[in-house]
């Protein structure tokens, strides 16, 4: 750990600079109930004060680091199978249990479209995820963890993720609209440990976290667990967020600490 006060403060540099950009785009649309694709802008605030961020501290050489992250594919298929298809069964396990408890399930999408699903992935990918995991897991992770540790530092950045997204849940149009914010904070916190836990384990990979975030989005949009405004039961997210928090705690547990907190994180201390 180090005490330079440029290491402190870069967390929380990174949080207000990232909120100002993103909301700056979120709440004129929200206030105003505007629904439009300009949305998508705010949605990039992350990893762009993460890349200007490091270019202004680190320069060419933070921001080769960072690009090398993302191309560090050489991982065990584990994070592969995992990241593609760990919130598939933790969904459809909940669906099943909220059927169980006497509810109904969600209509299912017209399983002849599921070739859609590669497209839906690449689009939620290109449009969404590219924007965030480079700030959060790319910039704001190895710092925290600096100073706070593997699971400090998760449940840090997954409530500050959380509460980032929290003009979404007013905007007109948007998914948030129908899910209770405690269950999203909720999920967002447990989503962020096992994030560590992969970060930690693949060399500080952005890869993997970019293929597991963009493949739950994609399985949270054609499972039907969300909420919507035809089908408003919460109970199937809820279930999931249990399942996902048993996960978490089984992590947590068998690793003693999400993996070694150094891995991944070469340089941070001297940086900002």
């Amino acid at each position: 750990m180090t005490d330079d006060k440029s290491t402190r403060w870069g967390p929380w540099i990174f949080f207000g600079l990232t909120f100002a950009l993103s909301w700056a785009v979120w709440m004129p649309l929200a206030l105003l109930q505007i629904e439009h694709p300009v949305y998508r802008l705010g949605t990039f605030g992350p990893a762009i004060v993460a890349l200007a961020l490091t270019a202004a501290r680190e320069g060419r050489a933070g921001l080769r680091d960072l690009g090398e992250k993302v191309l560090i594919w050489r991982v065990s298929v584990f994070w592969y199978l995992f990241s593609f298809f760990s919130t598939a069964v933790v969904a459809l396990v909940a669906i099943r249990l909220h059927v169980l408890l006497g509810g109904k399930a969600g209509e299912f999408n017209d399983p002849a479209q599921l070739y859609l699903v590669i497209p839906v992935f690449l689009y939620v990918l290109l449009t969404s995820v590219v924007g965030e995991e480079i700030g959060w897991r790319g910039y704001a992770l190895p710092r925290l963890q600096d100073r706070f540790g593997a699971l400090g530092a998760s449940l840090i950045l997954g409530l500050v993720w959380g509460i980032w997204h929290l003009p979404l849940f007013w905007m007109a149009g948007n998914f948030h609209q129908h899910i209770p914010v405690s269950l999203f904070l909720l999920q967002t916190t447990g989503f962020s440990v096992l994030y560590t836990w992969m970060w930690n384990n693949t060399r500080g990979s952005l890869l993997m976290p970019h293929l597991f975030h963009a493949a739950s989005n994609t399985t949270l949009g054609v499972l039907p667990i969300l909420p919507t405004a035809d089908y408003t039961t919460t109970r199937p997210l809820w279930l999931g967020a249990g399942l996902l928090c048993l996960m978490v705690v089984g992590v947590v547990a068998a690793t003693g600490g999400l993996g070694d907190t150094t891995k991944g994180t070469k340089g941070t201390k001297e940086r900002g």
